[in-house]
């Protein structure tokens, strides 16, 4: 059930004099054996409706009341994890609305009902839809016009490039994950076969939309074209739907195209604990296509075991620069 893309430098070799700063970037996507230079720049400037709808188009849900609750307002609801809780936290004192609780169950909700709330979140987000879910978002709209006299036009999905705004940053922060994967001696076992490094990136989508049940598959064509990668299908079983899940899967190896998500989050950063994910990913790029010492098996294997759910330490200093 998810989309996958798996990247990595080949023949990457380090210069002993060179560090590593997770904060600068500078990539020549024709490949260069020289030491990498990262500087950091965000276009954060009036990104957060682009963000938010990337987040919302995620794992965000509009929900409409049915039959004699139809008057009452839709409402905006994000589901997140407990470690998640201080991004969220953000997001609600920048937007000045909803609350966050907490369920029986351990799962926390962002909600956001207010009928005025949620008409200005609309506002903010119109126009900046990429998938199926804007037609939840147009039913949103029908319903506010209608018992609110709100008067919002539906916008049509927005087509300009993936690398233009936040959009993509937002839908990562959701749906995306990052990974290292370690073969052969450099993993912890006894294997004697030559390690080999993989940075991977992913992000689970199924070919259906499950709100509209329209095709996944226009918008994950415009972001494999986006990632200069080809789309394949595949069907596995899910323990949360009674039949198999269709979904869209494409991988990207070359160091030619690897170049293409370190450089969009250079500028438009992440802003949930994927970032600190994002950052070791990042790091773990220096080791890719090279045989390793001893000292640096023993690096990656260290950044990679703190990653994920294997991650106990968050800061969460990068929230300083949100999106506004």
């Amino acid at each position: 059930m998810c989309w996958v893309i798996s990247t990595y430098i080949g023949h990457h070799t380090k210069n002993n004099k060179s560090k590593l700063y997770l904060t600068k970037f500078k990539f020549n996507p024709f490949y260069s054996k020289k030491a990498m230079v990262r500087r950091l720049h965000t276009g954060t400037t009036n990104q957060l409706g682009y963000y938010l709808a990337g987040l919302i188009e995620g794992d965000g849900s509009i929900i409409l009341r049915q039959g004699e609750r139809e008057k009452i307002s839709p409402k905006i609801v994000f589901t997140f994890g407990k470690n998640e809780t201080p991004m969220y936290e953000k997001l609600q004192k920048i937007l000045k609305k909803g609350v966050i609780y907490t369920e029986k169950s351990g799962v926390c909700r962002y909600s956001i009902t207010n009928a005025d709330e949620v008409i200005n979140t609309i506002n903010l987000v119109n126009g900046k839809f990429r998938t199926p879910k804007i037609l939840a978002l147009y039913k949103a709209i029908d319903n506010l016009n209608r018992w609110r006299n709100a008067n919002i036009v539906k916008l049509p999905l927005d087509t300009s490039s993936i690398d233009s705004n936040a959009w993509l940053a937002g839908f990562i922060d959701t749906d995306g994950h990052f990974s290292i994967k370690l073969t052969g001696e450099y993993k912890s076992d006894d294997n004697v076969t030559r390690g080999r490094v993989r940075c991977v990136f992913t992000i689970n989508q199924s070919e259906l939309n499950r709100v509209t049940r329209e095709s996944n598959v226009p918008f994950m064509t415009q972001l494999a074209n986006f990632f200069q990668v080809n789309l394949s299908h595949k069907v596995e079983n899910s323990p949360l739907f009674k039949e198999p899940a269709k979904t869209i899967i494409f991988f990207a190896q070359s160091d030619r195209r690897h170049y293409i998500i370190t450089t969009y989050l250079t500028k438009f950063p992440l802003m949930s604990s994927k970032y600190l994910n994002y950052q070791s990913f990042f790091k773990g790029l220096n080791y890719l296509g090279k045989r390793l010492t001893e000292q640096e098996i023993l690096e990656i294997r260290a950044i990679k075991s703190s990653m994920n759910k294997s991650r106990t330490y968050y800061n969460w200093d990068h929230l300083n620069a949100f999106y506004t």
